[in-house]
């Protein structure tokens, strides 16, 4: 194996790991809070949305400052404090008294974040041109199998040896990828080159901005139903046995789906458009958010979110597809890292959005006004794509 392969596949590794011990936590969270004293439902369903969202705000507002360091230090020293950071936090988990200390540990966590990020820059620079959407492919699949894994394995894991113990198990995982990082990848610092900085590119402001926006709403949608997905399918289960199992299960199905649909969708879009294939997209994720609303047990919950990944597959491919295409390739990663603080403020306000409206309503009230956001939002983009946008 070559050393660019080998990187490779430790990267891989690293943000497998990292992404499967993130998403163990959906179906963990809300019944660890349970066990904390916090008994009144409406209580749970908003620290469990607090949770989750608090992270990924300060995520969004760390990113870029995470960024600007990996320029001048170089990404293996950031891929280490990420993992590491990751690890001990997590560890942590397993000792809080009380939900508070869940909610500052979490808030560390996303001030401590950025491993993923950083491995995706970290594949574009060593990657040569040849290669590099081949590469970015196999990374992202790395994410996508272990948000797929991740909850599925995670409440399987809780059935085992509980809520603390699953902490613990979460942090060795990822104190095993800082460990790879530390021992097996060799990094050369690479410079920009002067044939980049001389390319001439006309930038797509008002689409670049539109697709921030897109980032954002998706974002929030997919996530807002996230901390409280444990609560919904103890409703429709109508037990208390294998809760966390059945929500691991539950959340796993859309990852399935996408992870086998998405390199399809994203041929489809080339042919026929990455605009068109996100207007379809967004209707198809707000028909099936309704119908969730509308599910009576388990196997309809998991065929509906089968059919969400798929959708998801024509969303967040087809986006970045179209910031490569207006994008100049000197400001290719900027932009990206904007996109990922849109990313992280939707995975907040969605959160903390869903939460609260779950306890002011119900979670059938959440579904159906999320799958209305997802409409109004394929409406719009349509109009502005016909307006604004020369794709």
């Amino acid at each position: 194996m070559n050393t660019f392969n080998k990187t490779l596949f430790i990267l891989w590794f690293g943000v497998f790991t990292t992404s499967m011990g993130l998403s163990q936590l959906a179906p963990i969270l809300p019944i660890y809070i349970r066990e904390l004293g916090v008994s009144e439902y409406d209580q749970i369903a908003f620290y469990s949305g607090l949770s989750f969202g608090i992270l990924s705000f300060f995520m969004a507002f760390f990113a870029p400052i995470w960024g600007m360091l990996t320029n001048k230090f170089g990404c293996k020293i950031m891929l280490l404090r990420a993992s590491l950071g990751l690890s001990v936090l997590t560890f942590l988990l397993a000792f809080v008294q009380n939900v508070e200390q869940i909610i500052i540990l979490r808030a560390l966590t996303g001030i401590l974040s950025g491993f993923v990020s950083t491995a995706v820059i970290f594949v574009a620079l060593i990657t040569p041109k040849d290669k590099a959407a081949q590469a970015l492919a196999t990374l992202s699949t790395a994410s996508v199998s272990g948000n797929l894994i991740g909850p599925l394995f995670g409440g399987l894991v809780f059935e085992f040896i509980g809520s603390r113990g699953s902490f613990i198990f979460i942090a060795f995982l990822t104190f095993c990828s800082f460990l790879t990082i530390l021992f097996f990848i060799n990094e050369k610092k690479i410079t920009q080159t002067k044939d980049l900085k001389k390319l001439k590119f006309k930038e797509n402001i008002v689409l670049i901005l539109i697709l921030f926006a897109l980032t954002f709403i998706i974002q929030a949608g997919f996530n807002s139903v996230m901390p409280i997905m444990t609560l919904f399918v103890e409703q429709i289960h109508h037990s208390d046995t294998y809760i966390a199992f059945y929500t691991g299960l539950v959340v796993a199905a859309s990852g399935l789906s996408n992870l086998a649909f998405a390199t399809k969708i994203g041929k489809i879009a080339d042919i026929k458009g990455a605009d068109k294939i996100i207007v379809i997209s967004l209707i198809f994720c707000g028909i099936i958010f309704y119908l969730q609303s509308l599910a009576t047990n388990i196997y309809i919950l998991i065929l509906l979110r089968l059919l969400l990944g798929i959708a998801l597959g024509g969303l967040t491919p087809c986006i970045s597809a179209l910031f490569k295409k207006n994008v100049s390739p000197a400001r290719l990663g900027l932009v990206f890292g904007f996109n990922q603080s849109a990313f992280a403020m939707g995975n907040f306000i969605g959160s903390v959005g869903g939460g609260y409206l779950t306890a002011k309503f119900n979670i059938e009230t959440l579904f159906s006004f999320v799958a209305l956001v997802f409409i109004c939002s394929a409406l719009m983009f349509f109009v502005l794509d016909k307006k604004f946008m020369k794709i």
